[in-house]
């Protein structure tokens, strides 16, 4: 390949290129683009620097907490699954029964002014004999102390005493006796004319209420501290000295073991 350039006497010059060399089938031909030296940046900006930084150390937070927080939940689920597997355990080894209670004997006084027209105010007084027994084989119940007894007609709060506190073994059956006490209790007209009625019929509904707080013991192992909340209903015939029980029925609200 080669170039003419005319000389200044009219002839012509011919110029011999050197021969390129053939392409191979693998090789492309390379085309050179050349940029004004004024639009090359050696180093970017510092606005972008200081940016770059910051979304870095916004993700670098973002995967410590995600990290953390993976590893949290993770603990906390190994632990309610390991409570759960020993309560499980204690459950088919013990084989928790729910105690028991009987209200066998109440001594009933200080509703005499019921008979008066006047709303005098009351003040009632229960011995209550109280029954609790603990069906368990390998189980010992601990009542502690703070628990109260507490006697109703209807709605109406008649009077209050104490639970004692006392370990009960395994099969073992515990009658204790507690003094319930009020005062200054007033009733209604209409709760004063169905005592009156129920007396009239020697059949007065009572509820009496207890709220203990105990403790179970398995073998070497004592449980928290646990309300137990008992319900009696029962059916006297007499609101005078020794009543005689009619009926009764009680149960235990609180199931935690049971």
């Amino acid at each position: 390949m080669s170039d003419s350039t005319p000389t200044s006497n009219g002839s012509t010059k011919t110029n011999q290129l050197p021969p390129r060399a053939p392409l191979s089938s693998n090789q492309r031909p390379v085309h050179t683009i050349q940029i004004p030296r004024e639009y090359v940046m050696k180093s970017p900006p510092e606005e972008n620097l200081a940016k770059y930084a910051s979304y870095s150390r916004v993700q670098m937070r973002r995967r410590v907490f995600r990290r953390c927080h993976r590893s949290l939940c993770g603990g906390v689920c190994l632990l309610i699954l390991t409570i759960m597997m020993m309560m499980a355990i204690v459950y088919f080894i013990y084989r928790p029964k729910a105690p028991t209670y009987a209200l066998t004997a109440l001594t009933i006084s200080g509703f005499q002014p019921l008979s008066s027209s006047a709303l005098t105010p009351l003040s009632p007084s229960i011995t209550a004999s109280l029954q609790t027994g603990n069906p368990n084989k390998r189980i010992s119940i601990w009542y502690q102390t703070g628990g109260s007894v507490s006697a109703y007609y209807d709605t109406v709060h008649l009077c209050q005493g104490e639970w004692p506190a006392f370990r009960q073994p395994p099969h073992n059956v515990t009658v204790f006796e507690t003094d319930l006490t009020g005062s200054g209790v007033l009733l209604t007209s209409v709760d004063r004319s169905a005592i009156l009625k129920d007396v009239d019929v020697n059949k007065v509904a009572l509820r009496v209420k207890a709220e203990v707080p105990v403790k179970i013991k398995f073998g070497m192992v004592t449980s928290w501290r646990i309300l137990v909340r008992v319900s009696c209903d029962v059916i006297v015939d007499s609101l005078n000295g020794t009543a005689t029980v009619l009926s009764r029925a009680c149960h235990v609200d609180t199931h935690y073991l049971w």
